[in-house]
This record gives structure tokens, sequence and C-alpha cells, in this order.
């Protein structure tokens, strides 16, 4: 007891300084997350594009894109929603991160 009124301060300061190191490492977890789903948005985006110029036609469906232009991406962190109205307008594209 008399060790932890003699040093107080110092047991504070480590406190907050481990409170402060833990929500740094959770801002940056979150950046991270939302910079991974960007590049799947802008990678899905450009391998629809580049169907497109190369075939005349967009993908018929996200399978068909996955397997011919070599995209990438982790099945069990997100869930993509791909639909096609007809073969010259592009497909929508919907990008839900899993819990």
């Amino acid at each position: 007891m008399k060790y932890i009124r003699k040093n107080w301060f110092a047991i504070l300061s480590f406190c907050v300084l481990f409170i402060f190191i833990y929500l740094s490492f959770q801002s940056v977890q979150k950046s991270t997350e939302n910079n991974r789903q960007d590049s799947l948005d802008k990678t899905l985006k450009r391998g629809i594009l580049e169907c497109y110029a190369l075939e005349g036609h967009y993908p018929k469906s996200l399978d068909y894109l996955v397997e011919n232009y070599h995209i990438i991406y982790n099945k069990d962190e997100f869930d993509i929603q791909y639909e096609i109205f007809a073969s010259n307008i592009m497909p929508n594209v919907t990008i839900i991160k899993k819990n």
C-alpha cells in the first residue's frame, strides 16, 4: 500500500499510456480494413473495365471475373454482390465486410 501511495503518478501515467497505445492500434486496424476494402473495389472495377476493353462485353459473373482476370480476395472477410443487367451496361458491384 505504501508503494502505491508513493508511486501513484507513475502508475497513473502507465495506465494512461497503455490506453493511448491500445486506442492507437484500434485506429490503425480500422484504417487498414478500410484500405483493403477500397483496394478490392478498385481492383474489381479495373478487372471489369479490362474485360470490357478486351472482350467487348462486361463479365457475366463474379466467378468469371475472378478466374479470368486473376482477382484474389479473402472470401472469409468480404462478401461481393455482383449484379449485371446487360452485356453493355457496367455491372453494379457492392462489397460488404463480414463480421
